[in-house]
């Protein structure tokens, strides 16, 4: 065992952290409506596109809003070096935008997995650079600290319930931690050489566990609270050569720890209590066979839900599931992305949402579970991954080149009504631009008709001044929609029927000129009901104004504009069937 006490001098460097009312927001969304609940155990499915590339590791803040490391290139194993530094982001799941982006600047690495601690700061690993780093959302500041073993690679991070920073060393055979108060190292080697440690989680009594990558070496570590450092087999005999790769590692509610197993389309669980060191007691491994047989397959993030289940994805399958923690048969889903690539950010929410990383997409992926499935004991079990489920009616980011007309979304479909005809529409600084006209009112529409959906939609107006924007539901042409927008001093719902038009709903709502809001405004059946909210901020409780109206029953969704006064700058775009 080595023993890192030298301080290692920090690196303070303040960033511009862009607020979310100039955010990308409410990216692309794929498979929104789900399948038969019972069915396919999935209620949603959503995805959504990140500001930067390669989305890798994931974590929750006290919100529950879930912060995503982008390091901006594939990591096999490591990064070119000429990749410039990375970026943190963090998504809101309410608002559904991502209301901060941290752009690394010159001098640090390429962050792959974070942990948030319990004031908030967001740790991260950096293998390229050999450094761990924290970014403070209170000062915008971020620091860095170099690991005191050279090429040592942190990897995989988690923090214990003292606050000390944990971290694989997936190059140097060791694990490490981090004191933020003293700022100190202390290193530990495995007993087994070439371990290339991996995945590391932390158990309630502040035990270290973490996965043993090489094949060769395939096993279990474990870091007492005590300082002893323990292995436990996966298999006896040799493993060299089989593929068996522990990967990500998760404990369930019995404190029980599992692992996905990389090559071999499996996982594993220790039972703790029956536990013993050089051995593979209490260890049960479970195996699935791939539905795509040439696809190949890698069981890669791993996380324990809150109905009894496990949840995994496979990579090279691009598929999700879960398996109940008593044992029984795996459940699949297709990744929402066709070719998304479902990684190593596999993490389950306190509201039981399972948020994965879509690499090779650029997305990160939400999947919300129906009710529990009735499991079925087995050992092992083979399933055969579901359809691809439903999908959303229209998204866009907006995020493309300047041009005239707004053209074609995000999500590949082409803007309808007024905004590819008209010439106050436009794409500029990577916002739909609806400019400055006389007294006539635009419609954007998006995506095929349908009878109960909702519309979030974000953007901002120069000035209120004689003009308006909102959301449009069942819109069939300029003289036949119901629309929820605001004004600068009111949130109005609104219909216009065969050209006449009826405020249906008010309430007062004072917006500012040049500040960002979103706009929910939702209908099923013959009600409606709308909100409306700094994007700043999180949607609010309940509903600011309903009303009840069975006049227009299916149609287009999408926003509509008054510019007389003022310019119109969307930023996201979101379309949801009910």
């Amino acid at each position: 065992m080595t023993h890192y006490t030298r301080k290692i001098l920090a690196i303070c460097v303040a960033l511009t952290v862009i607020a979310a009312s100039t955010l990308l927001a409410i990216e692309s969304i794929i498979g929104t409506q789900a399948q038969s609940a019972s069915a396919s155990g999935i209620g949603s499915l959503a995805d959504y596109f990140v500001p930067g590339s390669f989305p890798w590791g994931t974590a929750f803040d006290s919100s529950g809003r879930v912060w995503v490391a982008m390091p901006g290139c594939d990591l096999a194993p490591s990064c070119p070096s000429s990749t410039p530094p990375g970026k943190l982001a963090l998504f809101d799941p309410n608002a559904l935008n991502w209301v901060t982006i941290v752009s690394l600047p010159a001098g640090y690495g390429q962050p792959i997995f974070v942990a948030v601690d319990h004031s908030g700061k967001v740790w991260f690993t950096m293998p390229a650079t050999n450094s761990i780093g924290v970014y403070d959302p209170v000062s915008t500041t971020v620091t860095q600290w170099a690991v005191p073993t050279a090429s040592a690679g942190p990897w995989g991070i988690v923090i214990d319930s003292k606050g000390t920073i944990w971290f694989t060393e997936h190059y140097g055979n060791q694990i490490g931690s981090f004191n933020p108060n003293s700022q100190t190292f202390h290193e530990v080697a495995t007993p087994s050489p070439n371990s290339q440690p991996y995945g590391i989680t932390v158990d309630a009594s502040d035990n270290i566990w973490f996965t043993e990558n090489n094949d060769s070496v395939a096993l279990i570590g474990k870091y007492t609270n005590q300082g002893v450092l323990n292995e436990y087999k996966i298999r006896n005999g040799p493993t060299g050569g089989t593929g068996l790769t522990p990967h990500m590692i998760t404990i369930d509610p019995n404190g029980n720890i599992w692992w996905s197993e990389g090559w071999v389309s499996a996982i594993g669980i220790l039972n703790v209590a029956a536990a013993q060191p050089g051995t593979n007691n209490g260890v049960t491994e479970y195996q699935y066979t791939p539905s795509c047989g040439s696809c190949g397959s890698h069981a890669s993030g791993i996380s324990a839900g809150k109905q009894g289940l496990i949840w995994l994805d496979d990579s090279l399958q691009n598929t999700f599931g879960s398996f109940p923690i008593g044992g029984g048969s795996f459940s699949f889903y297709n990744s929402p992305t066709s070719g998304g690539h479902p990684h190593d950010g596999l993490n389950v929410d306190s509201q039981n949402r399972v948020w994965f990383d879509e690499e090779f997409a650029n997305k990160l992926a939400e999947a919300i579970p129906s009710d529990p499935p009735t499991p079925t004991p087995t050992s092992t079990s083979t399933s055969t991954p579901t359809p691809p489920l439903g999908s959303g009616l229209g998204t866009d980011s907006f995020q493309r080149a300047n041009q005239s007309l707004w053209g074609t979304a995000s999500d590949g479909q082409t803007w309808g009504g007024d905004a590819n005809s008209q010439s106050v529409f436009s794409i500029s600084g990577n916002t739909g631009r609806v400019s400055n006209t006389g007294g006539t009112s635009y419609s954007a529409v998006l995506g095929p008709t349908a009878a109960n959906a909702e519309v979030y939609a974000t953007g901002s107006m120069s000035s209120f001044a004689n003009s308006n924007f909102g959301d449009v539901l069942r819109w069939a042409d300029g003289n036949n929609w119901y629309k929820a927008y605001i004004d600068g001093k009111s949130l109005f719902m609104q219909k216009k029927v065969n050209g006449v038009t009826t405020i249906l709903a008010s309430v007062p709502f004072a917006a500012t000129a040049g500040t960002s809001y979103t706009i929910h405004f939702r209908a099923v059946g013959s009600t409606l009901t709308a909100n409306v909210w700094a994007s700043s901020g999180p949607e609010p409780g309940g509903w600011m104004v309903m009303a009840s109206d069975s006049t227009l029953t299916s149609g287009y969704r999408g926003m509509r504009f008054l510019t007389q006064g003022g310019t119109a700058a969307v930023t996201s775009f979101l379309a949801k069937s009910l």
